[in-house]
């Protein structure tokens, strides 16, 4: 009997969904499956095949198994699941069927944007706060890449527009945060204040923001 080794690279989950896999079968009649788990050092079985008198053994209350096709479902998924999960079989010598790196990440949230309204002329701060692990912040205005005047600062989470005019005020904002699992759009129109108390743009207050959420 062969066996081939799989390593199937990293695999990014989204926290409360689930983690999935295949090839908890019997290869033969006389032989024990087992999946378990590498996090953080220690070692922990999920689940045992004893294919030699047909009888699956979980240990997490959590893990749903397909007998059919081999398949199993670990939910929902959490935090500290993220692992390295291995699938063994104990056969004439042992063989390792596959191993994943699983990698369980909450998804980008926004909170807020903020701007310090400044005046016509001045330099202005638009700043996107947000959560989320490996998280990519990218801008865009009018739908276009930013102009070569506009600059980003902290992390792109801060985008600054340097002797900042009129015209600014009647374009569209838009931050996109993104990780492995999730991914999340504002828009913004900005605030501008004029040389006797005018405002130009989103008359709701240097913070509002138009809010557009996606998730993936």
């Amino acid at each position: 009997m062969m066996i081939i080794s799989v390593s199937s690279g990293t695999v990014y989950v989204q926290s409360g969904s689930h983690i999935t896999g295949c090839g908890m079968k019997c290869p033969e009649d006389d032989v024990t499956v087992e999946l378990y788990r590498v996090c953080r050092g220690e070692d922990r079985t999920l689940l045992e095949i004893h294919c030699y008198f047909n009888h699956t053994k979980s240990h997490d209350s959590r893990l749903q198994l397909h007998t059919g096709s081999g398949c199993w479902k670990l939910t929902p998924a959490r935090k500290d699941d993220s692992c390295v999960y291995k699938i063994w079989c104990y056969c004439d010598q042992e063989q390792l069927i596959s191993s994943t790196e699983i990698r369980v990440l909450d998804p980008v949230l926004i909170s807020n944007i903020t701007s310090n309204c400044s005046q016509l002329g001045e330099e202005m701060a638009v700043s996107v706060q947000f959560s989320g692990e490996e998280s990519a912040v990218t801008w865009e205005v009018d739908g276009e890449p930013l102009p070569e005047r506009y600059r980003l600062i902290d992390d792109n989470r801060t985008l600054i527009i340097p002797s900042v005019q009129r015209d600014d005020a009647k374009r569209r904002f838009r931050v996109r945060i993104t990780n492995p699992v999730s991914e999340e759009i504002r828009e913004y129109r900005l605030e501008i204040r004029g040389e006797r108390g005018n405002y130009w743009g989103n008359r709701g207050g240097c913070h509002s923001s138009l809010g557009l959420a996606l998730y993936t």
